[in-house]
């Protein structure tokens, strides 16, 4: 015996041919709703604005990690720098001021 699985409209619990799954995320909560044609179209159309000028993610449960500043490195670099920019290294503890890593980051080519 054969099962028939029916998808029902979420909105307007129309039964078509047509409803599918639609999944997304919004902050740490992801949703499904089950959508024909016509209501997956004004959903599309609602969030377009938004899609058009956001950055698409792998995961919408990781966050944005930016690799550690080699503390230890940039200020190695920075005391063989001219004393425009050694001079702004006081110690070997603490955070590396902004200023010299972003000169390291210039002189590098990297984003720290």
């Amino acid at each position: 015996m054969a099962t028939r699985t029916v998808l029902i409209d979420d909105l307007d619990d129309s039964i078509t041919d047509d409803v599918e799954t639609i999944t997304f995320s919004v902050g740490k909560h992801n949703y499904s709703v089950d959508l024909g044609a016509d209501n997956r179209e004004k959903f599309y159309n609602a969030l377009d604005p938004f899609i058009k000028v956001a950055v698409s993610g792998n995961n919408p449960s990781s966050t944005l990690k930016r690799e550690a500043v080699p503390a230890k490195e940039i200020r190695a670099w920075a005391k063989q720098q001219p004393e425009k920019i050694s001079s702004l290294v006081k110690s070997d503890r603490g955070a590396v001021p902004k200023a010299v890593i972003a000169a390291y980051n210039e002189a590098n080519g990297t984003k720290y």
